[in-house]
Parts: structure tokens; sequence; C-alpha cells
């Protein structure tokens, strides 16, 4: 048992009272909060900095971890997707296993204790069997033809259930409006949520998927032909990707991710009840040089989450480095932000209640970070 403290202590939701005290189990668990002089003051690990719950990544892509610096930066959403189908199959298994397992043990030690990851095959299956971070594995499903829809949810199925015989917490996911047709996106829904299962989605990460579905113009268009498929049947409905299948979500609950050129429009179109938003910004700038609009989402301040993205599209998975991008881009406080990180993110992978806050029962993890300047800094991984 250890008694700890510190000058604040952020329980995912606010900020405890001065001089309050965690009492830590050996296996985590939070049994009691006290107030300092109950106890002796020898037996008090006593910190400067915060303390808060263990983070919850959003988003990630293990299975692009071999990828690291292997795609130059800012080549637009669609040129970034023709690097990726053009150099992901040249790489051995090993290589690609022990890539995904370097990007694991990082995110451990950066205070990571949760990651909703995309998977697009079973390669993380095993690494996920034996890693301390619980994952959400979000089996993603791409097809733009609708007469597709069936064949891909069926192949979805089935690696949905190879997760889930592992015990590994899973659900289906569409990749995003341009690649999977809202007939696909609707059905997936249904599927979620007659197992109460969170689903997210690439949204409007590029201005070029707006174009898209505006009948413009559009590098989506160049893709297509890049991947020899002919989209002419295509009808583009003359609306924004997100007002165009916003309506196939249904009651699923969805993380809508990037929302790099989401507009108050957008957000006025749809209802946000079931709706969560994750923002990636290191991967925007990487990508895109473009940050979302931060303004237009203050009043969702309990729907906004955190993630790093793929190591194909960062430098590291580190949730400290996308937080101090907000904090420098946007009007959100220190104690808003680490909301994102900690108990937004839990609620948003609708993960076992013991993640993303302090409470007594709970075995949330607990990170010590230090404050200067409206920035973060990660000291350490205390449990």
């Amino acid at each position: 048992m250890r008694f700890i403290t510190a000058d604040h202590i952020f329980n995912g939701e606010k900020l405890l009272d001065a001089g309050s005290v965690l009492v830590l189990e050996n296996n985590g668990t939070i049994s009691d909060i006290l107030r300092e002089g109950t106890i002796e003051n020898n037996r008090v690990e006593k910190s400067a900095g915060w303390l808060c719950p263990g983070f919850i990544n959003i988003h990630a892509h293990l299975e692009l971890s071999h990828l690291k610096d292997k795609i130059p930066q800012q080549t637009g959403l669609a040129g970034f997707g023709e690097k990726i189908i053009s150099i992901r199959p040249g790489f051995k298994n090993e290589e690609i296993r022990e890539a995904m397992q370097q990007a694991d043990a990082f995110m451990f030690n950066e205070g990571i204790v949760a990651c909703g990851d995309i998977c697009n095959t079973a390669d993380s299956l095993k690494m996920k069997e034996g890693s301390s971070i619980h994952y959400h594995s979000f089996i993603e499903l791409l097809a733009l033809n609708p007469d597709r829809a069936n064949d891909m949810l069926t192949a979805g199925k089935y690696l949905f259930d190879q997760f889930e015989n592992a015990q590994l917490s899973c659900s289906l996911a569409p990749h995003a409006a341009y690649s999977s047709s809202k007939k696909l996106i609707a059905a997936i829904a249904q599927f979620n949520i007659a197992r109460d299962l969170p689903a997210s989605i690439h949204n409007q990460e590029s201005e070029e998927e707006n174009k898209f579905f505006n009948g413009e113009p559009s590098a989506f268009h160049n893709l297509y032909r890049f991947l020899n498929m002919d989209i002419s049947w295509f009808l583009a409905p003359g609306c924004s990707s997100l007002m165009h299948y916003t309506d196939a979500l249904s009651t699923q609950q969805t993380i809508l991710i990037h929302n790099t050129f989401t507009s108050s429009a957008d957000l006025n179109f749809m209802n946000t009840e079931n709706i969560y938003f994750g923002f990636c910004p290191n991967a925007n700038i990487y990508i895109e040089n473009q940050l979302p609009d931060f303004k237009i989402f203050e009043s969702y301040k309990t729907k906004i989450t955190l993630g790093t993205d793929s190591l194909a599209s960062n430098y590291k998975l580190s949730l400290i480095d996308e937080a101090n991008v907000v904090l420098k881009n946007s009007n959100f406080t220190v104690e808003e932000v680490l909301r994102f990180m900690t108990l937004n993110g839990a609620r948003a992978l609708k993960l076992p209640e013991h993640f993303g806050k302090i409470s007594i029962g709970k075995t949330a993890g607990l990170n010590l970070l230090q404050i200067k300047n409206n920035q973060i800094n990660f000291t350490k991984r205390i449990c």
C-alpha cells in the first residue's frame, strides 16, 4: 500500500481538494482518498506537479508502425494514401511485429493505459494479448461501391471473431466516407448497436473529401485512378461528407476522427448526442499542414478526445505532444485538455468503468506531470 499526493490531483473531471492523499493498493487500485494529516507524514509520497489518470489514446494504427519516417510530409491525404498503398506490402512480418511491439512499449512508458487501434488485419492480435495496454480494436472496412457492402461486412465479421475469440475488445468501423459507402456505414452501425459497441470513422481529414462529395474535381478522383478503380457510377450528393452519412450512424456511439475541415454548419446539421470528436493534430500537420478549427468545438468539451494516429504520419505516439499542440492553438484550458486525454477518451471507447478517472475502487493508472507556460510535460508513470 502506498500513500501518494502532489501539488495538484486532477481526477479526470476536476481537481481534487488541496491536501488530498491517494491510497494506492499494490495492484494499482485506489482504495481510499484521505486528507493530509490523517496519516503520518513520513508515509506519504509527495511529488511536485500534477497527478492525473492514465491516458487514453483514442486513435492509432499500430499496423503502420513500421512505416515511421517512410512517407514525406504534406503530401495531402490522397497523396499520403497512395504512398501507404505503394510501400505497405514491402516489409517482412517480423519487421511489422517488432515495430508494433516497440510502439506498444513506447505508449506504455508515455502513460497511455488504453488505446483505440485501427486494424485491417490480425497482425496485432498476438501483441495485444500480451500487452499491458488495454486495446479496443476497430476492425476497419472499406468499400465505396454499395454493391460490395455485404461482402465487406462478412469479411469484417470474420476478423472481428478472431479478436473476440482472443477475448480482445473490438468492433467494426468504416474507414471514411470517401472509401466506405453509406450502405456499408449503416450496416456497420447496426452490427455495433446490437452489441453496444463504439465505432470510429476518419472524418473530413482533407478539404478534398468535401470537394469529392460536392461534385468538384478532387484528389480522391486521382486516388481512384491510381487504384485503377472505375467510380464513374458515383453520384456526388452535393453536400459535405459528414452531412451525407451522418444519418447512417443511427444511435451508434461514434468517434469522428480528425475533423480538420469540419464546419460549424456540419455540427449544427447533425445530432451529436452519440458523437465524440477525436483530434490527432500532429498527423494533421504532417499530412495536410492544417489544424481543425478548435473554436467551433468549444461547446463540446465533454465530447472531445485525443489520439496520436500512426507512426506513418507522426514522429512518436505521445498523447502529451498532441495535447500541447491543442493548448497552443486553442482556448481550451489545461484541465479541459487533461479531461480530453482521460475521462472523455474512456467514455468514447466505452472502456471498462475503472479507466479514465481517479476514484475509490478504480485502477485508472496514475501519471505525474509538470505544467509550465500552458504546456504539459510528462514526468513519469506511477502505476
